[in-house]
């Protein structure tokens, strides 16, 4: 009977999308084009994206692109929306399931009331639909499938203890493989995790798992892994040398200045910058609202004595790193309430187990407002990457088919190029996120942080750029362009084309 809620965390998940399909995610556009390169190529691993002038080596972890490009093979635009709210009911079925044989394992009772307040509190919980890092579930992204392996890699371990079957282990190094190959986020909580739980268990098996996931991850990639693995080394290494001290996403993030200016601006009552500061750098208090489940639990910790060793670490190790990587030195390691979204079952198994029901449903009536606000939000910002940036790429894919003698330059915010080489099919300066280190230096491209250059004669004669998609907004910031040398290609209400004049 209780299996018949799981119908609620699908359409939860599912409907957003149905009433916005051409709502993508600015990131997914990068892994929809991953997708087709990977199809494209038939299914063997790309040097490089297709049509990303400026895109690097092909990198990033491959797994999650190659599965996907498996089963919908050319028809990724088609199925996108439906990818992660699929694996998202998946992972929650195994958590589902992982939670039952806790209770069986206990003993205990009222086994029914507790499997519909542990379904209901998953469907809601804002450490998974919150929109501040994504929203994660309403399009394509690899993290889905990390943080799915990443739970299946440490409850693997913990069935281990409670069982003492070492085929546990197996499967633990299996998917700590699969991690490693899908997702660097992922890949960081495996290894941190993993560490500190041999440190507080004082058991030296989570981190001998963890070798030997590295030594699987190679294995079933046929060696691409120590690619994927030296990139994201680099990545780190310039994000704590660079990033975190230069990012326009992180010089304020947790600063006491930031926490002054945000009360200041409630007192001015100016709530729109209040928001903004508070979902952006207020760390300390915005968990409050993107981790509000995991939060219940680790305040649960002070007050319960839970019998099971391994839920009450892994949830104190959950903390430490939340913590540590909230600080400036840590920050390159990541946005430090996204380790938390890794605790989120073992939370919502103590709060099921360990609080009287009226509380649950008072989480619960909260999680739901929460959720609508959510919700409510990712309507309002919906017309990002829609109806008339389709309408545009599609016609510049119509009206223009020479990719040898045309090159796209997209001025509409970052990561833009990502959906223009895939939807025109022609070739793009593709600029990657990596901007902050290997682009911010070169003045031409980007001379200002996230502000693409508007020295158009170096675009053409350096890489033959001849066409510019712009969003007509962000023609009028900072930056003044000149399109004299440029004939009028294509105009609606949001997006104009313009392509230069042959000499």
């Amino acid at each position: 009977m209780e299996y018949l809620l799981l119908i609620i965390p699908f359409f939860i998940r599912f409907l957003p999308r149905e009433f916005r399909k051409d709502k993508t995610d600015a990131d997914t556009w990068y892994h929809i084009s991953s997708v087709n390169s990977i199809y494209n190529n038939g299914y063997r691993i790309p040097d490089a994206n297709e049509g990303f002038i400026l895109g690097g080596r092909y990198d990033y972890p491959y797994f999650s692109h190659w599965l996907v490009a498996l089963f919908v093979r050319g028809n990724i635009l088609k199925y996108e929306r439906y990818i992660s709210p699929i694996v998202d009911i998946i992972y929650i079925v195994i958590a589902f399931i992982y939670f039952r044989f806790l209770l069986d394992f206990y003993q205990f009772d009222e086994v029914f009331q507790k499997s519909i307040n542990f379904i209901l509190l998953m469907a809601f919980s804002v450490s998974m639909i919150k929109i501040s890092t994504g929203p994660r579930v309403y399009s394509f992204t690899p993290r889905i499938f990390g943080e799915l392996f990443t739970f299946i890699y440490f409850i693997s371990f913990h069935l281990y203890i409670l069982e003492g079957n070492v085929l546990f282990l197996f499967l633990a190094m299996f998917f700590g493989g699969l991690t490693l190959n899908t997702s660097k986020f992922a890949s960081q909580v495996l290894v941190l995790f993993s560490l500190f739980l041999t440190i507080f268990l004082f058991d030296i098996i989570p981190l001998l798992i963890l070798l030997l996931s590295f030594l699987l991850a190679l294995l079933i990639s046929n060696g691409h892994y120590k690619n994927i693995l030296f990139q994201q080394l680099k990545h780190m290494k310039q994000y704590a040398l660079y990033g975190q001290y230069n990012h326009p996403a992180l010089v304020t993030r947790n600063k006491l200045t930031q926490y002054k200016l945000f009360f200041r601006q409630l007192l001015k009552k100016n709530f729109k910058e209040a928001y903004i500061i508070f979902q952006k750098d207020l760390i300390f208090l915005n968990i409050f609202y993107k981790n509000l489940d995991v939060v219940f639990a680790l305040v649960l910790l002070l007050f319960i004595d839970i019998p099971d060793e391994f839920l009450k670490t892994i949830l104190f190790i959950g903390l430490i790193i939340f913590i540590i990587t909230s600080y400036k030195p840590f920050q390159f390691l990541g946005e430090s309430d996204r380790y938390l979204d890794y605790l989120l079952v073992f939370s919502v198994i103590l709060i099921v187990l360990f609080i009287p029901q009226v509380y649950i449903n008072i989480l619960l009536i909260i999680e739901v407002i929460l959720y609508l606000l959510t919700l409510l939000l990712y309507f309002k910002l919906s017309s990002d990457f829609g109806e008339n940036f389709l309408a545009t790429t599609e016609y510049i894919k119509e009206h223009t088919t020479d990719k040898e003698k045309n090159v796209i330059h997209g001025i509409l915010g970052m990561y833009i190029n990502y959906p223009l080489s895939f939807l025109t099919k022609l070739n793009s300066l593709a600029i990657e996120a990596n901007y902050v280190f290997d682009l911010s230096t070169n003045k031409k491209l980007m001379p200002k942080p996230m502000l693409y250059t508007n020295d158009f004669d170096y675009l053409y004669s350096r890489y033959g750029v001849n066409l510019i998609l712009a969003n007509k907004k962000y023609l009028n910031k900072e930056i003044e362009y000149d399109f004299s040398k440029f004939d009028l290609f294509y105009e609606n209400k949001e997006y104009i084309v313009y392509k230069r004049r042959a000499l």
